[in-house]
């Protein structure tokens, strides 16, 4: 008889240490399923020239103070918040555009002395780019994870060809591209946009810019905005408006969960059946 009682209290104790294991791994799939659903990738606006936001862009329109504040808004959801420069090119670096940013209440810097890595990117909420290379996986790790990227092309680096090829890696990841040859828009360019980038701007200034292209007109977080007979002059990835990759988790997740859960129910209905014997 106590060899009986022993038996069944060591297959008691053997059984809530199973069940306790099986509930920490529906734990850990659940905390998982809610880290999936709530994942976001960050936001980029790709604009074909870099001169738009230039001291001369500033200048040519008054509209161009007011893309600005929309762009730290829209990354930022309305809040102020810290943003780098990563260009020496003029189109980033001059005085209208850091003005514009400061006076909005975010934090300007202007820097290539960064280490350009994601944990040094995290640090930021968003990347301003035109002309100088960056790491293109670095960039697509960081939108990945939230971050913000404004892009600008038409800086004559190295040509049109390979201009577009320094970004494209990145930019391909997200639906977008850069073409080539330069398009030759200039002037003062009428916007007729309703995204809220282009709130209250009438007109931008440009200057033989690199088209913007959407390579995957079947995804709705990617799209080219504005566009100029036929040249794409700004466009936006935004995974907001597709609620798909956020809201429904890879089936693995549906899987451990699921199979978590049954466990348990077997482990319940085991320790039931052996406590009655």
């Amino acid at each position: 008889m106590l060899l009986l009682n022993q038996r069944r209290l060591n297959l008691m104790n053997n059984i809530y240490r199973i069940r306790r294991i099986l509930l920490i791994a529906v734990v850990v799939s659940l905390f998982s399923f809610i880290l999936i659903s709530n994942a976001q990738a960050g936001k980029i606006i790709l604009a074909n020239d870099e001169w738009t936001l230039s001291n001369t862009g500033f200048n040519a329109s008054n509209d161009a103070a007011i893309f600005a504040s929309n762009i730290a808004s829209w990354f930022n959801g309305g809040s102020s918040g810290s943003f780098l420069v990563y260009s020496t090119y003029f189109g980033r670096t001059q005085s209208s555009l850091a003005t514009t940013m400061t006076s909005s209440g975010n934090s300007w810097s202007v820097s290539m002395a960064i280490t350009f890595d994601l944990p040094t990117l995290l640090t930021y909420d968003a990347i301003f780019l035109a002309g100088n290379a960056a790491n293109n996986d670095v960039l697509i790790d960081y939108v990945n994870a939230g971050g913000n990227v404004y892009l600008a092309g038409g800086t004559g680096a190295g040509g049109a060809v390979n201009e577009a090829a320094q970004w494209n890696t990145f930019l391909n990841t997200f639906g977008l591209g850069f073409g080539s040859p330069y398009n030759g828009v200039s002037g003062n360019m009428p916007i007729n946009s309703l995204h809220p980038i282009f709130a209250g701007v009438d007109y931008l200034y440009e200057s033989n810019g690199s088209d913007t292209l959407d390579i995957d007109s079947s995804d709705p977080r990617s799209a080219v905005v504005v566009s100029s007979n036929g040249h794409g002059l700004y466009a936006v990835y935004d995974s907001g408006p597709d609620p798909d990759p956020a809201a429904v988790p890879e089936p693995s997740t549906f899987l451990l969960l699921g199979a978590g859960l049954v466990g348990v129910g077997l482990i319940v209905g085991i320790s039931r059946r052996k406590l009655r014997a």
